[in-house]
């Protein structure tokens, strides 16, 4: 079905129309107030959400969540009801911060950001009680961050979730070609777009766009969801080799015939694979 109406072509239609936040849920719906506290405030005047139970017991564990969207689009109402479910099940509190997109935009306003964000949870959380995670663009961008964390000799976060992560925006990996015709939502020509976007000048295979390329020694465990029928599946099976040569523990989830961002949909997997998310968040490796 996603073939058939051109989902894959929806990052071209979106150049051509100049809309790039046609579907976005800049705010969580008012639908989310009847399980969640809901506080918003701002960091170099874009917002950020924090979310936390009305009715589970706290259990101390902090999320960073960074959402997907190829860099140019914001939080969408799947994203809103994933992280609702997540605070609901887990007791958890989570950060999420609407951070700056291209083609406004390029990664030096977004980790400018995400970087205040994580220096202002140390102050109030142990390292060991935060979680990095991200979806798609988000995965990559949470990935990049802990490297970048690790590079300026921060306290590592107690994990890092990766969920369809988009870890290489080059899309030079030549095994992306095996995965081409039975990806359903994303096009190679239009991901290389926004990639080029969100670089701005810089080069695309610079570790915080690209963390494919950037160093995992004494990083927290990280955990990788990703499926047979996304073509980002490439680029997450180099991840695995690279933990592998270095010996470095990690959790991946590979499931079979699942599309990009398939655990925001109602499949049985989906299911699954958020049970897998939930166990993680509820268990302190540190």
């Amino acid at each position: 079905m996603l073939r058939m109406v051109g989902r894959k072509k929806f990052l071209s239609q979106r150049f051509a129309s100049g809309r790039f936040q046609f579907f976005n849920r800049s705010h969580p719906p008012d639908s989310l107030q009847d399980i969640c506290t809901i506080r918003q405030y701002q960091v170099n005047n874009r917002n950020v959400f924090e979310l936390s139970s009305k009715y589970a017991k706290a259990s101390g564990r902090h999320i960073l969540y960074f959402h997907g969207g190829a860099y140019i689009s914001g939080f969408l109402s799947f994203h809103w009801k994933f992280l609702a479910r997540l605070v609901e099940k887990t007791g958890c509190t989570i950060t999420a911060p609407d951070y700056p997109l291209a083609p406004e935009y390029t990664y030096k306003e977004s980790f400018a950001m995400a970087e205040w964000i994580y220096n202002k949870l140390l102050h109030t959380h142990a390292p060991s009680d935060l979680i990095l995670m991200g979806d798609s663009a988000g995965g990559g961008f949470a990935l990049a961050l802990a490297q970048k964390i690790q590079s300026d000799s921060l306290p590592q976060p107690d994990q890092i979730i990766l969920l369809s992560p988009w870890l290489d925006i080059t899309l030079s990996n030549p095994q992306l070609k095996e995965f081409k015709g039975v990806e359903p939502f994303l096009g190679i020509e239009g991901l290389r777009t926004v990639g080029k976007l969100y670089a701005g000048d810089t080069p695309p295979d610079y570790y915080l766009l690209s963390p494919v390329y950037g160093s995992f020694e004494g990083l927290a465990t990280i955990s990788v969801f990703i499926g047979t029928n996304d073509i980002l599946l490439a680029d997450a099976r180099k991840l695995k080799i690279q933990l592998d040569s270095l010996g470095i523990e990690y959790n991946f989830f590979e499931f079979e015939e699942m599309p990009h961002a398939w655990m925001f949909m109602n499949f049985p997997e989906s299911k699954k694979a958020l049970q897998q998310i939930i166990e993680l968040t509820n268990r302190k490796l540190k």
